[in-house]
């Protein structure tokens, strides 16, 4: 059965997109359409300005119109689809760097700053140090925040789920975008599979590429029907992971939807947990995101750097975030939404390349609340430094897109987040940004002072002293509160051998300040640009460490 072709006098499937009749299709003279429940509204109101369609309108199975849809690889509803926020909500997008707004300010700014530099470029220069220091200790005392937390409650232990009737269950959506994934598909698919989800109502979407034919034979061979579907995107620009998602969320089925990567192995309860929080969370609870774990930590420091990492956002600083209602920069898997406000923010940003932090900060401006929950996901950390370069490359741009998408309007967006989110946003944001920019200039700091102790009063002025005096303070309370969170919450999955790669986190941060000064130098000649993270699939020998360590006595 053919796709809607554009004809004169029949809507385009652009057209139908736009009123809610995603699936639609053209057969024996009839339009054939499956609008889902809550879009009748939109296709009625649609049929009073088309009364000439009418007799031509028929109702098919939203199975036969999606199979129909999905086999055309139709551009004129993928690039529609994917320019949906940027056409609806431009202030919202990053599909352009700067607003025309935040040009002339920072023209401003540069050049009140270089007359200032020119003026008095010492006392210049000291400020400049201290309002970015402030921020590198704001993010220190978040830390100290997140590990007096788990002190005080303990770890969050694994809920109890009351397993019901599973008729009452909602269908949960799956998105798994892959490119050039085909090793890993057939581990991806045996770890879906293990999902304890009623098959009836689990729709999991796996979404390729219109060029990637290597992994779609692997995806077509390791999938068997039910709840599988391969979805191919239309090779429309730009080609993110975010917009993928945003192409296949027109063909999900289901009120809850959450987002896995290719290597990523989660919890078989996980989607029962996230579907109890949601119960009960009440209708502003838009997301919950689910901790990350690394399972390859035997592959080489930088996997361990990640589980280190890993262990002290999604254990320790997410959790407190939300327990200080402050919005979640969330993590780019493992995130559950709501389909409804998943759909009323917007969807992901195909433009923002950490489209999860980004839609983070969107929806606690919407109103949104944000949680997290225990049970967790394991994924591949990258182990190569040119792939673990990129990847730290694209967050920081990510990171640095979202800031600038929403200061934009920073009126507007200290009125929705309030004072205590606009801080929460500063530090998980900017903050990040600039304590890897700082770190270098901390380390010098040590180094002169450790060389001369003297150079502290070198100019006579106790300002720079200060100054220096304060980068110091900052250096060892900014490691000790790194150090002390990472290791309360590697304790908390029984991981404990990791002191080696403890010492050695402050070479780890100045890999992070390389990563950091080469996205900003990136955002500038190529701010979309995606640059996708090899997966290599699970050694034996990661993945019984990873079991080990995974299901913990407390949790089931």
């Amino acid at each position: 059965m053919p796709a809607v072709p554009a004809q004169p006098g029949r809507p385009a499937q652009a057209e139908l997109v736009a009123i809610g009749a995603t699936r639609a299709c053209l057969a024996n003279g009839r339009l054939y359409l499956a609008p889902e429940p809550d879009k009748f509204a939109k296709v009625a109101a649609w049929l009073e300005n088309h009364p000439e369609q009418r007799c031509r309108l028929a109702i098919s199975t939203p199975a036969a119109i999606r199979d129909a849809l999905l086999a055309t690889d139709n551009m004129e509803v993928a690039e529609r689809v994917v320019g949906t926020l940027s056409r609806a909500h431009p202030e919202f997008s990053a599909r352009h760097v700067l607003s025309r707004c935040q040009i002339i300010f920072g023209l401003l700014l540069v050049a009140f700053l270089a007359g200032c530099l020119v003026l008095a470029w010492r006392p210049t220069l000291l400020l400049l140090n201290l309002a970015m220091g402030t921020l590198f200790f704001g993010m220190a005392v978040l830390r100290l925040i997140a590990v007096a937390r788990l002190a005080r409650f303990g770890p969050r232990r694994p809920p109890r789920i009351a397993m019901g009737e599973d008729e009452a269950l909602p269908v949960y959506t799956v998105l798994v975008p892959l490119y050039g994934e085909a090793r890993v598909v057939r581990d991806l698919v045996h770890g879906l599979q293990s999902l304890d989800w009623p098959p009836d109502r689990l729709d999991v979407k796996l979404i390729l590429e219109a060029d990637d034919a290597e992994t779609r034979r692997a995806a077509e061979t390791a999938v068997g029907g039910t709840p599988f579907e391969i979805v191919v995107v239309p090779p429309v620009l730009p080609r993110t992971k975010p917009r993928a998602l945003v192409y296949a969320l027109q063909f999900a089925r289901g009120e809850l939807v959450t987002v896995y990567d290719a290597e990523d192995r989660p919890h078989p309860m996980q989607l029962r947990e996230a579907h109890a929080a949601f119960s009960r969370g009440g209708a502003d609870l838009a997301c919950l995101q689910a901790p990350l774990l690394i399972d390859n930590l035997r592959a080489g420091m930088l996997a361990r750097y990640f589980a280190l990492e890993y262990a002290a956002l999604f254990d320790g600083l997410l959790p407190a975030l939300a327990a200080l209602h402050m919005p979640l920069p969330l993590g780019g898997t493992s995130n559950h939404f709501r389909r409804d406000a998943l759909e009323k923010a917007g969807g992901w940003d195909p433009y923002n390349v950490t489209e999860d932090a980004d839609l983070g900060i969107r929806l606690a401006r919407l109103g949104y609340r944000c949680d997290t929950i225990t049970r967790p996901t394991w994924e591949e950390a990258p182990v190569a430094p040119r792939a673990w370069l990129a990847q730290r490359t694209r967050w920081f741009k990510g990171w640095i897109q979202t800031f600038l998408v929403h200061t934009r309007q920073p009126v507007a967006l200290a009125r929705q987040l309030g004072p205590r989110g606009t801080v929460g946003f500063l530090l998980a944001g900017i903050g990040m940004l600039v304590s890897a920019i700082i770190h270098p200039i901390y380390v010098i700091n040590v180094v002169l002072t450790a060389l001369d102790p003297l150079s502290l009063w070198s100019d006579g002025s106790a300002l720079s002293a200060a100054v220096v005096g304060f980068n110091l303070f900052n250096l060892v309370v900014g490691y000790y509160a790194a150090i002390r969170l990472s290791w309360r919450t590697m304790r908390l999955r029984n991981r404990r051998r990791q002191m080696l790669a403890l010492v050695t986190l402050p070479f780890y941060w100045l890999l992070m300040s390389v990563a950091c000064l080469r996205a900003i130098c990136q955002l500038a000649w190529r701010p979309h640009y995606w640059a996708k993270t090899p997966h290599r699939g699970r050694r034996p020998a990661a993945e019984a460490e990873a079991e080990s360590a995974a299901f913990p006595p407390n949790g089931g």
